[in-house]
């Protein structure tokens, strides 16, 4: 196994782990507010953050294979599709639910807030490692 594959590896078990982590501590703080209703919610937020992983990763592996000279645009190219991919899923999802059509809309908003949550803590983490690999390419070269 190359250095490349294990460092795709590497960020794969990494942001695993982060989705993990955060799911349990969703599920920690569901239990000790005694509110379950938001378990179906968090299925879909991590079902998201599962696929927008899986996809990073894929693509980052595709960009080391390229050379690596790809990886910062393959990460913008990731970045804008996966904010979009976020929007539609709020919209789609907030609209099958009926919170769009309803006055209440705390439904909605803790929705917004936890799948927020998620993305924000993976943007993170997937920028901060590309920043790395990216620095690392440039001593390289």
């Amino acid at each position: 196994m190359n250095e490349t594959t294990q460092r795709v590896s590497r960020h794969w078990k990494h942001s695993l782990w982060i989705i993990v982590a955060l799911s349990l501590i969703s599920l920690l703080t569901m239990s000790i507010l005694y509110d379950t209703s938001m378990v179906e919610q968090l299925i879909v937020v991590v079902g998201f953050s599962l696929v927008s992983a899986g996809s990073y990763v894929a693509l980052a592996r595709y960009a080391f294979q390229k050379g690596g000279n790809s990886l910062m645009k393959t990460f913008l190219a990731h970045s804008t599709l996966r904010m979009l991919a976020a929007a539609a899923l709020i919209f789609i999802y907030a609209n099958t639910k009926g919170w769009l059509q309803t006055t209440d809309k705390k439904p909605l908003l803790m929705f917004v807030i936890l799948f927020a949550v998620f993305y924000l803590i993976l943007l993170i983490f997937d920028t901060v490692k590309v920043m790395k690999w990216q620095g690392t390419l440039g001593n390289k070269e």
